[in-house]
């Protein structure tokens, strides 16, 4: 129950499932056009609007409660429409889809499996506070729907641990992985802003005779925007970077967009920092194999789950600088060995100014990612959640 073009991991079920002789239905939100895996049928819902961002707690409690009323009512026909003999679930959103997946499955004699991504109930907190009644009876839902699921997956160690201990759930273990190998330096990125050039090379004030100028360290921040992104660490480390040559790129679209703008245009006007919007998927991963560095500033609101374009960076071979946020993060990034965690903007300042001054660390890393990085989406698929799926259909 998500915008389908924005679910790249159950785009990956789908394709995988259809792959392995399932008739897949994918069920989502409207939204971008995308490529539909071979296979597979998409029914798409009208997510309608959710409430505005400064709604008050009554008036976002109110409106939340219509929407996902009217979407639970939508899901549940779709699905005694479909008959499906089993319904995999991405959770969050925990409400309305455990409730008209459990009730259909039920109806029907189907099997339900969930794929836990995060939790509903600590995304919530991040508006109304971890000690709110509704994010309570969130967590008490959560956890007692899903009980109710046959088989589960789940994205970390951490987070199977934390589903055995507070809810007495098994899951199996399914990292995101690279869809396929995806070698760098694969032609001209396209896609990006009037003039923007990956290979250019920093003014230099010497002469002709003089040292040659440094080329400039490409980084990229895949973007989602949401309430779970610190994209304002980012921009107070870019505020504060001295003049080393250096390109940030920021990609995506979302609610927080927006507010930002006026320090974006500060930073683009510093040549700094460029602004691709939302790339076409070609052009996301031509962009992602011509840079130098990843940036990553996802904030889990659960400490539990994993940053999907960390993935997307590591299957291209990109070395990776990556907010700590404690609990799980160190399942997905060794720290100098795979990629370097921050904590703090002033951590990411030194960091891109000592990477961007001295290249040899990141050379290490990135061949260190290339040779931990070798098994696919598909293999780790087969492998973890076929056996799962296969035994419920």
């Amino acid at each position: 129950m998500g915008e389908v073009a924005r679910s790249p991991r159950m785009l990956n079920h789908a394709r995988e499932l259809a792959a392995n002789g399932f008739a897949v239905v994918l069920i989502g939100y409207r939204g971008r056009e995308f490529e539909i895996p071979a296979g597979v049928r998409v029914v798409a819902l009208d997510g309608g609007r959710s409430a505005p961002a400064g709604a008050s707690g009554l008036r976002f409690m109110m409106h939340a409660g219509f929407r996902m009323g009217r979407l639970c009512g939508a899901l549940f026909r779709v699905l005694m429409r479909e008959k499906p003999r089993a319904i995999l679930v991405q959770n969050p959103p925990a409400f309305p889809t455990l409730t008209a997946a459990t009730l259909a499955a039920k109806c029907m004699g189907a099997s339900v499996a969930i794929d836990w991504h995060n939790y509903g109930f600590s995304l919530l907190a991040l508006r109304l506070g971890a000690g709110h009644w509704l994010v309570r009876l969130a967590r008490w839902y959560e956890f007692r729907a899903g009980r109710l699921a046959a088989r589960h997956l789940c994205v970390s160690c951490a987070m199977r641990e934390d589903l055995m201990r507070n809810a007495g759930i098994r899951a199996e273990v399914l990292y995101d992985r690279p869809v396929v190998s995806v070698g760098r330096g694969f032609g001209p990125a396209a896609g990006l802003p009037a003039g923007a050039d990956l290979g250019r090379t920093a003014p230099s004030e010497s002469s002709a005779a003089g040292p040659k100028p440094r080329p400039t360290l490409v980084a990229v921040c895949p973007a989602g925007w949401t309430v779970d992104e610190d994209i304002e660490l980012l921009l107070d480390a870019l505020d504060t970077l001295p003049g080393h040559p250096m390109t940030v790129y920021v990609t995506g679209e979302g609610p927080k967009r927006r507010g930002l703008e006026p320090r974006f245009l500060a930073l683009r006007l510093r040549g700094i920092l460029a602004d691709t919007g939302f790339l076409p998927e070609a052009e996301y991963w031509n962009l992602l194999r011509r840079a130098d560095l990843g940036l990553s500033l996802h904030r889990s609101s659960s400490g539990l789950d994993l940053a999907m374009k960390v993935v997307d960076l590591f299957g291209v071979g990109v070395p990776v600088c990556a907010l700590d946020y404690g609990g799980s993060i160190r399942e997905q990034i060794e720290d100098g060995a795979t990629g370097f965690l921050f904590r703090t903007a002033q951590d990411l300042a030194d960091l891109l100014s000592r990477l961007g001054a001295d290249r040899s660390a990141l050379d290490v890393v990135q061949n260190r990612v290339r040779e931990r990085w070798q098994i696919s989406w598909s293999e780790e698929w087969k492998r973890i959640a076929l056996p799962v799926l296969a035994g419920i259909s």
